[in-house]
């Protein structure tokens, strides 16, 4: 099991591309304009995303704007036994979007990197939330099923800086209070989940619970958060976006400190950390020019308790798109660094509840 791409519906799928292109270094590989949706993709090494715009009311984009933000819609997942996991999710009460179908791409362009076949379907996972699952026997960097146009010259729609970035590591979703166990519950009923760690995380102020979630393989991490009060950060997103939905999705660097130095010269804006949260690190596998990095550029450090002496490195934008909803991770996992650090988790709800401090006044 794999995250195959994820997919965004926006208001503007050039601007959301462009974005994504100018400031996180993504390069836009095709595209597809019907008579009512405008699609872009692109691409950082293995991290692919499907960006949608409706061009017109008739759009399924347009009407699903009516009722969200802009955010991701579907997640799609690699499969070994669609049939299955289709037939499985039916028996659950989860609406089939798109039976089974084999597609096989009419323009066998190769620079698709899709030019084969494929079956896939499409089912409903948690709310508004979908999951188109492919199942393929050949080696596609991606399996989307549309008929894409590549870009003839993508000079102006490729980064000029290097990253360092290489795939998807994990999504969140955050479901409404009470609702932890039975969104956890239906996705373990629908694919080979285990629960991999669960966090308890409070302040003075507010909280939320966690669920960790991987796949038996260990190449998927899909986490589900829910708040413990009315005035939670995870009550405000649900709020903005009505129902539950993708809080954040990160991305996997081996350089996280020249990423993000880059982002920032790019003029991305993160969540503030305060310089206490610095003066207080344990003594950690850095050296001295990394810890003056990691405090100047404000990143998120903790160790994976099984393995003292690996290190999680973890920053956070602020929120991207028209509503305070969805935001972007970056994280490196040195030295096999496995789950998720409780004082970066801890540091990370601080730091959106000053964030969400700002726009109103949290009792």
């Amino acid at each position: 099991m794999k995250i195959d791409h994820v997919h965004f519906y926006t208001r503007n799928a050039a601007s959301t591309r462009d974005w994504f292109i100018d400031n996180v270094g993504f390069k836009a590989i095709a595209n597809c304009i019907s008579q009512d949706t405008h699609t872009e993709l692109i691409a950082l090494n293995s991290a692919y995303f499907v960006i949608s715009s409706p061009l017109n009311t008739t759009s399924p984009v347009a009407q699903y704007l009516k009722a969200h933000p802009s955010g991701i819609v579907d997640i799609a997942f690699r499969v070994e036994n669609l049939a299955e996991i289709v037939k499985r999710s039916c028996s659950l009460g989860l609406t089939l979007v798109q039976d089974i179908q084999l597609w096989r791409s009419a323009s066998g362009n190769s620079e698709s990197r899709c030019d084969g076949s494929f079956k896939f379907a499409q089912i409903t996972g948690w709310n508004d939330l979908r999951h188109t699952l492919i199942e393929t026997t050949e080696d596609h960097a991606y399996c989307l099923p549309l008929e894409l146009q590549p870009h003839a010259s993508t000079n102006e729609l490729t980064n000029s800086f290097p990253s360092y970035i290489t795939q998807i590591d994990h999504v969140v979703l955050n479901v409404a209070q009470g609702k932890l166990d039975s969104a956890v519950g239906l996705y373990q009923a629908i694919f080979p989940f285990q629960i991999q760690q669960s966090f308890q995380i409070q302040t003075p102020k507010s909280g939320l619970t966690s669920q960790a979630l991987i796949d038996d393989q260990g190449a998927v991490q899909f986490n589900i958060n829910q708040p413990t009060s009315t005035n939670s950060q995870i009550q405000e997103f649900i709020d903005f976006n009505q129902g539950s939905g993708i809080q954040h999705l990160a991305l996997r660097s081996q350089n996280l400190i020249a990423d993000v130095m880059q982002m920032q010269q790019q003029g991305v804006e993160f969540l503030h950390i305060p310089q206490a949260y610095y003066h207080q690190l344990p003594l950690l596998s850095l050296n001295a020019a990394e810890k003056q990095a990691i405090s100047q550029q404000q990143i998120l450090v903790d160790s994976d308790r099984t393995s003292p002496q690996s290190l999680l490195m973890q920053i956070f934008t602020q929120p991207i798109f028209e509503q305070p909803t969805f935001f972007l991770e970056f994280i490196e996992r040195r030295k096999e660094a496995q789950g998720f650090g409780q004082g970066n988790f801890q540091a990370l709800f601080e730091a959106v509840e000053r964030e969400q401090g700002s726009r109103i006044s949290i009792i």
